[in-house]
């Protein structure tokens, strides 16, 4: 038994780690196969993910170096802004769902879903980038 458990786990080693190798040599520009856009999707989405997630933080420095000189009864931008955030990110998720769901059942489902992901944290990052601007950078 012990040599079973020892041969499954070596097994699964060894192709997720194929796996990866594979993935490093997918042309995200064309990918073949929905095990490939589903890897390229998802890392557009980390991708995309981490564009919105640096243009919130220069944001939050700069409205957090705002209230650092406005009177009192001026002062949260940063807590705004938080509470703002966090209600995209529950609007997105909530929003991606609704519009995947006629397909949830299929792999156009996951797709839709993703897709819907990637586009709306794209233009996210684009309104955070764009306040920054309008701040005066």
């Amino acid at each position: 038994m012990r040599y079973l458990i020892s041969a499954i786990f070596a097994t699964s080693v060894f192709l997720a780690a194929s796996g990866l190798r594979a993935q490093e040599n997918v042309d995200c520009g064309y990918p073949l196969n929905n095990n490939e856009r589903t890897y390229c999707a998802e890392k557009a989405l980390k991708d995309a993910n981490a564009t919105m997630e640096a243009a919130y933080e220069t944001l939050k420095a700069k409205v957090v170096a705002m209230d650092d000189v406005l009177p009192e009864h001026l002062k949260g931008s940063p807590a705004a802004l938080e509470e703002a955030q966090a209600a995209w990110l529950t609007f997105r998720e909530k929003d991606c769902r609704a519009y995947s769901f006629p397909f949830k059942a299929g792999t156009r489902g996951n797709d839709l879903y993703r897709n819907c992901m990637i586009v709306m944290t794209m233009h996210r990052a684009d309104d955070l980038a764009a306040t920054l601007e309008d701040y005066g950078n």
